[in-house]
């Protein structure tokens, strides 16, 4: 089913595009990087239920309902062959073999698989349900404005905060190669680096795309969820005139098919031709670099919490990563086991 955008005035509806956009990016980013099934589950249950303060339940229900078979196959994967060493073994899949053995850490982690997946889809469908398309292209297109020093400062810090806490382990080890030098030195050295990159980062991701890549991508995102409709609509009106659209026979079947499609690729190709004739009539071929947009993305005070929420999510993730705590679960579990 496509995911259109649904006008609402729910608080996801109105974050700025970028925080949404910085949501499921911060989402995919946690879901990387804790293991733990608890937080998963409450980062699932605390989207879930912004989910529905924004759109219709049936509607979010319907869309994820789909997707539970194929998480459930990833989890029990993850429960079937997640087997580290010195695991608590508790049973064997296939009885009296050897095949096949069920660990505690397997089904712990089975459930966190579960949850991480299921959260970074529901940050996209709540990201493409609660903006419209135009604006999600805006974010990540160049329009021009000039951004304050103190945005470009306060972003390198952010983002040298993170790579240095990741980066800590790696570099900082007593067996490690990859730096030769004193402890002093692997800090600062740590530091400085962790500072360039984050700058670089703020300043390619700062450039945006092209124009005409932002218009294209607008084009594409709007034009999903027409022809949804407009598939939906020649199919209803070819049962209204009695034509199977099922048909049992596999011959049968393709033939249907072929009715289908060429309507509505007659459909896409006139609706193309508008589009065309449109951006045209707007001149919007002329001197491109200097266009002026009508709407200016600005955060407010619920932008900053809402990142501020991811951030912490992030470095928390990271710094129990470092602690050895990464899925404290499972550690309980096999305490009380033991």
């Amino acid at each position: 089913m496509a995911i259109e955008y649904l006008r609402g005035e729910s608080l996801l509806h109105k974050l700025d595009a970028r925080t949404k956009l910085l949501l499921f990016v911060g989402v995919t980013i946690t879901a990387m990087i804790i293991v733990e099934p608890i937080i998963m589950g409450l980062l699932f249950l605390a989207l879930y239920w912004f989910g529905t303060k924004a759109i219709d339940r049936k509607l979010l229900n319907r869309n994820l309902r789909v997707l539970i078979v194929i998480f459930l196959t990833f989890s029990l994967f993850q429960v079937l062959f997640f087997t580290p060493k010195d695991s608590y073994f508790l049973f064997y899949l296939i009885p009296n073999t050897n095949y096949i053995p069920v660990t505690v850490e397997g089904i712990v982690r089975g459930v966190a698989v579960f949850f991480r997946f299921f959260s970074v889809v529901l940050a996209v469908h709540l990201m493409l349900y609660t903006t419209p398309p135009v604006e999600l292209a805006l974010t990540i297109t160049e329009r021009g404005q000039k951004r304050q020093v103190w945005s470009k400062i306060s972003m390198t810090l952010i983002l040298g905060i993170i790579i240095y806490v990741a980066s800590l382990p790696m570099v900082m080890s007593h067996d490690s190669q990859m730096l030769p030098f004193a402890p002093l030195f692997r800090y600062l050295f740590l530091i400085t680096t962790s500072l360039f990159l984050a700058w670089l980062l703020q300043e390619l991701a700062a450039r945006g795309m092209p124009a005409e890549m932002g218009v294209a991508l607008t084009l594409g995102l709007a034009t999903v969820g027409i022809l949804s409709k407009q598939a939906q609509q020649i199919t209803n009106a070819q049962k209204a005139r009695g034509y199977d659209v099922q048909p049992k026979n596999l011959i049968r079947r393709v033939q249907v098919l072929t009715a289908l499609l060429i309507p509505i690729f007659l459909a896409t190709l006139e609706r193309s031709q508008d589009i065309s004739i449109a951006i045209l009539s707007r001149g919007f071929d002329y001197n491109i670099s200097a266009r002026t947009y009508r709407h200016e993305f600005t955060f407010k005070k619920r932008d900053y919490l809402i990142i501020a929420g991811i951030l912490v999510l992030i470095l928390g993730g990271l710094a129990l990563k470092n602690l050895g705590m990464s899925n404290p679960t499972e550690q309980f579990i096999l305490k009380l086991l033991n």
